[in-house]
């Protein structure tokens, strides 16, 4: 059949011959589509988006797209498409809906962390394989819809993001230690501007006593308030970070096994 076409070009057969012939697109030429995609509000496109902005049918479409993986677009998987050089974060926010940002990733977002996180952590209500986009790690963790709250939409470089808050983002890393160590959200904790309030509502809307009892240990080593209803007569001991060995000093008033150090 001989070499592909040219990009903006494609095949046609007549009497048997080949030849090629210039990509009708209703006067969008490949820079003026990619151009419409970075200044759209969206930043993740199915392949059905991409024909409509076409404004062509979904066989010409696919041979457009496909020609235009080369060309200033990426292909994240199946049915996903992006440009070259999207946000990791827009990205990572926007290929399940809904779901949002989180963990040591919203830490680094709203600037509580020193650390360059190379995997983006992400909350979805169901499970899914994560990916690599631009060498940065996209992971998601599956929460139920009772835990499924605390975040909000935010507009970066003039696209959507959904991020959670700073106190639901502190809430799901003692949740969740694996996804931040806690040496890390004690940082945030002391750095950040919080609603105590909001972060203690959050926080018993989980329905969790192991991150009950870490964040009240925080709390009190941050020198912030505990509630008086948190004064509970705890029996059983906790590790503070269950990803680490089981050794370490007892905090007796929290029933914690303080396994990590801080510095």
């Amino acid at each position: 059949m001989g070499s592909a076409p040219p990009f903006g070009m494609v095949m046609i057969i007549k009497n048997d011959n080949f030849k090629y012939t210039k990509w009708a697109s209703g006067g969008v030429n490949s820079r003026d589509f990619v151009e419409r995609l970075e200044t759209s509000r969206k930043v993740v496109f199915s392949f059905s988006d991409l024909a409509k902005i076409l404004g062509k049918g979904e066989k010409y479409a696919k041979v457009y797209v496909n020609r235009l993986t080369k060309k200033g677009l990426l292909r994240l998987e199946r049915d996903k498409y992006t440009t070259v050089g999207a946000n990791p974060f827009l990205v990572a926010s926007n290929l399940v809906f809904p779901s949002y940002v989180s963990f040591i990733s919203a830490y680094s977002y709203h600037n509580l962390t020193t650390q360059l996180p190379r995997t983006l952590y992400v909350v979805a209500l169901r499970q899914r394989k994560g990916l690599v986009y631009d060498n940065t790690s996209i992971r998601f963790v599956r929460f139920n819809k009772d835990r499924f709250f605390g975040f909000r939409r935010e507009t970066l470089e003039n696209k959507f993001l959904f991020v959670a808050e700073v106190e639901k983002a502190i809430v799901d890393g003692l949740y969740l230690p694996r996804y931040c160590t806690v040496a890390e959200t004690l940082f945030a904790l002391k750095d950040a501007k919080l609603d105590v309030e909001k972060l203690l509502a959050f926080t018993e809307r989980m329905r969790s006593l192991a991150l009950v009892k870490r964040l009240g240990f925080l709390l009190e080593v941050a020198g912030l308030d505990v509630p008086e209803r948190w004064r509970l007569s705890l029996k059983n001991y906790t590790l503070l970070n269950p990803t680490l060995p089981q050794r370490g000093e007892r905090n007796e008033r929290w029933k914690l096994i303080i396994n990590e150090v801080f510095d």
